[in-house]
């Protein structure tokens, strides 16, 4: 187990509250200023950055930390209702309203009174529904669908996007005043793979969390495999590394993370900055063991069915450190 890494070792210390905010990288730090020194304040916010950097916990660590923070933190993905479901969905609608409409439905515009909407995916709205919110946020008024009669309503906006708003400007599919609207704040996250300084950390914490979660006594990870994960750059971003490190832990045998279940798209990746030399080195290890292990740690037996000398066999034990288990 020598040549493995220590997993209880490495999350000594390490705090779930918060995990993904402890940083260390710059980018990061000056993304996370900017959002607490705007949090107490009802100025717009915009986060910017690719899928999967975490701007749904940004726009909770924001909440948290303003003065509506004991009222509703309500999220939508905007990406995920076509424009007539997202309507009904932001604005509610009165029983009747329209086919399938059974009863009565409080928006979520309407259910973030006196707290936060985080509106996800910002930049896939069409200009229509642009135009309403646009409205909303002059007038602090909504109606919901089916009804003439206007409600009052106060809300702090936070929205995030993947896609460049000022290209989609350009291409005349993102209303500029809407943008300056929404963006009061910007703030731009920072993608895993410049944050190489926060991955150790990272990934022992979804080791120990699924770890727990899946009821598996993992007790160490390989080392080559756990260069592998530091040299990968998910493309994914933390909602990669959660899927990929979770699988790990289901595959896990006899409580140790090995090369042999990273994928191979993870070692492709890694291998500009991975030495062939130390998967070589594993597979090699791991192969010894099991035929030690089927010959009882007979040597004389155990070099012949590897076709190597007793001589280079010892060598190989001492040079990997095998150790006989009772």
């Amino acid at each position: 187990m020598s040549n493995n890494v220590s997993i209880l070792n490495q999350v000594r210390g390490l705090s779930t509250h918060n995990y993904f905010l402890e940083s260390r990288n710059k980018a990061f730090h000056k993304a996370l200023d900017l959002a607490t020194r705007a949090a107490d304040s009802n100025a717009t916010i915009l986060l910017l950055g690719e899928s999967g950097v975490g701007k749904e916990v940004f726009a909770n660590y924001i909440h948290h930390l303003s003065s509506r923070k004991n009222n509703a933190f309500v999220a939508i993905n905007c990406h995920a209702f076509s424009e007539g479901l997202l309507q009904s969905e932001l604005y509610g609608h009165e029983k009747g309203a329209f086919t399938g409409a059974y009863e009565k439905r409080i928006g979520r515009i309407e259910a973030a009174h006196g707290g936060t909407l985080f509106l996800d995916e910002i930049g896939d709205i069409t200009l229509d529904v642009q135009l309403n919110l646009l409205r909303v946020l002059d007038n602090k008024k909504i109606t919901r669908i089916g009804s003439n009669a206007l409600m009052d309503i106060d809300f702090r906006l936070i929205c995030a996007t993947n896609r460049d708003i000022k290209q989609r400007i350009e291409e005349k599919k993102f209303r500029e005043d809407f943008y300056y609207r929404i963006s009061t704040i910007v703030i731009t996250i920072p993608p895993l793979r410049e944050r190489k300084e926060d991955l150790r950390k990272l990934i022992n914490y979804f080791i120990v969390k699924y770890a727990v979660e899946l009821k598996k006594d993992i007790s160490s990870i390989e080392e080559v495999a756990f260069k592998a994960l530091m040299n990968y750059n998910y493309p994914g971003n933390i909602r990669e590394l959660k899927n990929i490190i979770e699988r790990l832990v289901v595959l896990a045998k006899d409580g140790i993370i090995r090369m042999e279940d990273i994928s191979d798209e993870i070692h492709m990746n890694g291998s500009n900055s991975m030495l062939l030399k130390e998967v070589r080195i594993a597979t090699e290890k791991r192969h010894i063991e099991k035929v030690l292990s089927l010959n009882d740690f007979n040597m004389t037996n155990t070099a012949k069915q590897l076709g190597i000398s007793r001589r280079q066999l010892f060598n190989k034990i001492n040079e990997y450190k095998i150790y006989r288990h009772e």
